[in-house]
């Protein structure tokens, strides 16, 4: 299979290609474009080109548009999900149940939110002042290879839908469903040039499009090396920047343990733990804190590892044996940093034989538990992005704020008390873009998704995507009433 970019409504190969792997078993999937300078310029050059027709459309027919793609992502969401869990190797019960069709309701919402953008309006005496929302022109959707369907639709949907055009560029390690998205959305009736997907390497494609002077706005979800990189590159455009995380997930003893322990599973082990919200430093009363700590390490030891498009598993592999090593190597520097390792480990799982020998190519890694871990410890201070989680004893509420904050990231926060007082103390003192109470990770679509310090600037989702899909306009218009300056009347 060869996958091509996606050009001003067709398809378009590249002189060079790079192989895609099955991360379960490291057979190859697809040859994809190799994407070139020349290959971003054509696909800015008829983003730019369809911009003026398609921020003309009518709202009510870019809402038609974007549900109807709605209705086929959901039509075909069994095959995309197949094709995004060999990619990817996140579970057949995760693309299939949860990511794919939150990518059908990204299209959903913001069919009915770009037929309802409005202003403010300002009278004063003098004048009568209002806003106007513009759509911004050309906009990067830059997707990460963890959830790349899911992520790239929920940049597509509100940039398509608020009246700018886009190129897409997802991670090469996972490029294969935005083919699919590319064809969808073409049936769906988007314009030719109003989406377009250059495939390619970050220094080869990502560069050259975030510094194109035709692109206006960036929206990128990434590591934060990344994200960096690109705002000292590209210069002055519109930025959202969804970048690392290392999320504390805070249980105090007055919490509900049972369900505190459901979500504290998913929000490590989940994803295979390559989630930017993982609550991957679970910081626990130090009263409870042996009672937890068992708890959940029995349970994670139950956790299946196994081939992705088995219904029965819950973690899959990693994204690549690069990923794979990095994920090893902090195990082993959680050990020679003195954390106790309770389970898990460097070691291959061993499979059962039922299952296709060849999959023991893959990248997988156990779920691995460190218990009494210092906060100032590397594996709890950088983003492991597997499933590793760092088990974190605290004395109080103020020592818990303070781990929680003793961080460079600030993207997620979960806070876990039966004490409605102290869940709203604790949840507006940790330093973070959004906080859980009582809850794992459910972020309603209206609601701003970003993060704080390393983890990255702007928001998205509901009206707070205007920050990066649309330029705000103030219009003064005069009463009449008001005096003017008469300089140089004699």
């Amino acid at each position: 299979m060869t996958i091509k970019h996606w050009i001003n409504g067709r398809y378009q190969d590249s002189s060079q290609h790079f192989l895609t792997l099955n991360p379960a078993s490291q057979a190859p999937l697809a040859e994809v474009a190799r994407g070139e300078h020349h290959d971003v310029a054509a696909a800015v050059a008829a983003a730019k080109a369809a911009f003026q027709g398609w921020s003309a459309t009518a709202p009510a027919r870019r809402s038609q548009i974007m549900r109807k793609l709605g209705d086929l992502i959901a039509r075909h969401a069994p095959e995309i999900a197949s094709v995004e869990t060999k990619d990817t190797g996140q579970v057949i019960s995760q693309t299939a149940k949860q990511l794919i069709p939150r990518a059908a309701d990204n299209f959903y919402y913001f069919a009915e939110m770009c037929t309802r953008v409005d202003g403010h309006s300002y009278p004063t005496p003098s004048h009568l002042n209002y806003t106007l929302f513009h759509p911004v022109g050309v906009c990067a959707l830059i997707s990460p290879w963890n959830v790349p369907f899911m992520t790239a639709t929920w940049k597509l949907a509100p940039c398509l839908a608020f009246g700018n055009t886009a190129v897409l560029k997802m991670s090469e390690l996972s490029p294969l469903t935005a083919d699919r998205l590319g064809a969808l959305s073409m049936e769906a009736g988007v314009p030719p040039g109003v989406f377009n997907i250059v495939h390619g390497y970050g220094a080869e494609v990502g560069e050259a499009l975030v510094c194109h002077p035709d692109v206006r706005a960036i929206s990128f979800t990434g590591s934060t090396v990344t994200g960096n990189r690109i705002i000292r590159q590209a210069g002055l455009k519109k930025y959202s920047m969804e970048l690392g995380g290392k999320s504390p997930f805070v249980i105090f003893d007055d919490a509900d343990l049972d369900r505190a322990l459901d979500a504290a599973i998913f929000m490590i082990f989940s994803n295979n733990g390559e989630r930017c919200t993982a609550g991957s430093r679970i910081l626990i009363q130090r009263s409870c804190y042996a009672q937890v700590v068992e708890a959940f390490t029995k349970r994670a030891m139950k956790i299946t590892v196994g081939d992705p498009m088995d219904e029965s598993s819950i973690i899959g592999p990693m994204i690549s044996p690069q990923h794979l090593a990095k994920v090893r190597h902090y195990i082993e520097l959680g050990i020679k940093e003195g954390a106790q390792l309770l389970c898990g480990g460097v070691e291959r799982p061993d499979y059962a034989p039922a299952l296709d020998p060849g999959i023991q190519a893959g990248n997988f890694v156990w779920p691995s538990v460190f218990a009494d871990v210092d906060n100032r410890m590397r594996i709890a201070q950088e983003e492991i992005f597997g499933p590793v989680a760092c088990m974190i004893p605290f004395d109080d509420e103020a020592h818990a704020v303070a781990l929680a904050n003793d961080c460079a990231y600030g993207l997620s926060s979960y806070v876990w008390t039966e004490n409605l007082a102290k869940a709203h103390r604790v949840a507006a003192a940790i330093e973070a873009g959004m906080c859980f109470v009582n809850s794992q990770n459910i972020r309603d679509l209206r609601q701003p998704f970003g993060g704080i310090k390393a983890s990255g600037t702007g928001r998205e989702g509901g009206t707070w995507s205007y920050e990066v899909f649309c330029e705000v306009k103030n219009i003064a218009i005069s009463l009449g009433q008001h005096p003017i300056p008469r300089w140089g009347v004699s």
